[in-house]
Order: structure tokens, then sequence, then C-alpha cells
């Protein structure tokens, strides 16, 4: 006798398990299958959602709609999970310039920024704050290991890797799992697709981080200047990140190691000392857009991917609006739609 179900979703990571809990509230029955240990970028990743993007000061893409509920949405999950992987908390962008802090105040008087930033020329020891601090608003940081440790022990999952010579299309069936739509959450490694990985250019982007020991006060506050500086316990902090386009390869280099030391030299006046050194690989489409959509031959077989550094913020609205458009057909739209690509 086989089984039957509504969405089998391919890939666990943060937006694989989002798409499934965004169907699960739609009503349908899901099964993901995720591979142990494959989901190293989610796992390593800083999980921070920051609606402040690049060195210009710019308000991200549609930071309303993503920003505006974060906190919210994460919560209702913790609580549908029973764990705590989310804090909300406040992101210090340290100005490094004068030439900076005019760029913020050619900016400042604009609409867009109101409920996000605001300047204050307070110091933080430890950190080189000569010229002021902007104060990024209604973001956070999730705890990915936690987040999908939760989902593991939660959700319906196979922990196998997926086999495509066990995928029939034309019987809608996955060895003796019959399904109604099959969603690829794949990350880079939809280049080993055979389904889509000649039909969109998702670019690997190798990101490498640190961790450091040092005295720096803990406020709940993640710092950013030309790294980021994250709390973690302790003396411990997290110190990132690197981007690497095009590299897939699975190991940290010396390279973007001392790249990483000579930027903190910059932001961090406090002594520290290296404890570790890894990476991941982001997912991150030729436009820098999220990919949704739907096979061209295949129009039960979807796929999510392209997320880049930003899918705790940009996942929980895609994957609800994917959803919307898997179950009531709901249009995608354009700026996301993996259409664009053909």
């Amino acid at each position: 006798m086989s089984e039957t179900i509504d969405f089998i979703i391919v890939g666990g990571g943060i937006s694989g398990r989002l798409m499934q809990l965004a169907l699960q509230n739609q009503g349908g029955t899901t099964l993901v299958f995720d591979e142990a240990n494959s989901n190293q970028s989610s796992i390593v990743a800083a999980g921070l959602a920051n609606p402040l993007v690049g060195k210009f000061f710019t308000i991200g893409w549609r930071a309303n709609e993503f920003f505006n509920g974060l906190t919210d949405f994460y919560q209702d999950l913790e609580n549908r999970l029973d764990a705590h992987f989310y804090k909300p908390c406040t992101m210090r962008r340290i100005i490094a310039s004068a030439g900076e802090q005019n760029i913020w105040l050619s900016k400042a008087h604009q609409s867009k920024y109101v409920g996000f930033c605001d300047f204050s020329p307070e110091p933080i020891p430890g950190l080189d704050t000569n010229f002021g601090i902007l104060n990024v608003h209604q973001g956070g940081e999730l705890d990915t290991r936690l987040f999908l440790k939760a989902c593991y022990e939660n959700l319906p999952t196979d922990n196998s890797k997926f086999d495509f010579g066990l995928l029939n299309m034309a019987e809608n069936r996955y060895g003796n799992l019959q399904f109604k739509h099959i969603v690829f959450c794949e990350g880079y490694k939809v280049m080993e697709n055979p389904y889509f990985n000649t039909l969109l250019n998702v670019v690997p982007t190798k990101g490498e981080l640190i961790e450091i020991d040092t005295e720096l006060a803990p406020k709940g506050d993640i710092y950013l200047g030309s790294v980021f500086l994250q709390h973690l316990y302790d003396r411990r902090w997290r110190v990132g990140s690197t981007y690497s386009q095009g590299d897939s390869s699975q190991f940290p280099t010396e390279m973007m190691k001392n790249d990483l030391l000579v930027k903190l030299d910059k932001t961090l006046n406090s002594p520290y000392t290296l404890v570790e050194h890894y990476c991941g690989i982001r997912p991150a489409s030729i436009d820098r857009k999220p990919i949704l959509g739907t096979h061209p031959l295949h129009k039960n077989m979807h796929l999510v991917n392209g997320m880049g550094s930003k899918s705790v913020s940009l996942a929980p609205l895609l994957t609800q609006e994917m959803s919307e458009y898997l179950i009531n057909n709901t249009p995608l739209q354009p700026e996301v739609d993996i259409q664009r690509f053909w």
C-alpha cells in the first residue's frame, strides 16, 4: 500500500521548514526530506534579520512588509514548536567616518527610515564609535540550530538523502509515496537538481565566520561595522562575514580568516583571542532576489530558493505567499517568480 501526502519538501533548512509550516497552516499534509548534517549554511548562519543593507544606509526591499510583525511571527512559532529560538534586538550600526555620517544625514529626513533608524552619539567601550551610532530597529536574531532542532522534533521528517532515481513525475510518486506537489528548497545544492539546474543560475556564495573571546560587554545588541559582532555566551562573540561568489568549497580559508581579522581590528578596540573559524554556503540569485515558482514542464514541481543571507527576514512572508500560490493559486510577485529567468 502506498502512502499519500499533499507536499513533499526537499531540504530542511530555514526556508524548507518555514515552507512546511506555511503549508501546514493552509491544511496541507507535508513531509520534509532532510539528510542529516546537510544544512551547513543554515546551521552555521548568524541568523540575523536586519532591515538596513549595504554601506549606504539603504532600507531593504519590502522592508515594511518583511519586518512589521516579524517578532510576533517567530514568537508564535516558538509557542507552536515549544522552544525558544528567536530574540528581537537592536542592530547598532557603527558610523565609521565623517563621510558616512554625511551620507546618513542626507537620508535621515526620509519617511522610509521612520521606525527603523535613529542616530545617537553615545560612546560604547571597546568599539570605535567616534562618529556615532545608527540604531536599527525591528531586527532580531534566530538561533538556527535550536530552530531546526525544534522543527526536526515536531514536524514530519525523513532524514535520508533524497534520491532522484525514485522520483516518478508521470505518476506523482517517490518510491511508494504518492504526492500532489513537490517543493525543492535545496539552497545551493539545486545545482545538482536534474530538473532545475539548467533553468536558473543560483550562485553559491561562501561565507566565512570566526568566533572570538573578548571582554566587550554584551548588551543584547548586534554591532555592525566592517564586520558584525554577535554575542553568543560568556566572553564568546561571533564575527562575520565574508562573501565569495561562485565558491562552494566546504572548508574555511586562511585568506578569508585574515580578511575578517583586519576588518575586526577596525571595529573592535578590545583585546581578543581567536577561538574558531568556519564557513557555510549561501544560495544567491544573479539578480539578488529570491526565486519562487513552478517548473515549466512539471506543473506540480516547485522551487523556493535564492534567499542568500536573508532567509530569517524574507522567508516568513515569502513562504506564506508561496503557500497561497500553491493552494489558492494566488499569483506570485513578478520580482520573485522563477519565470523571470525564461
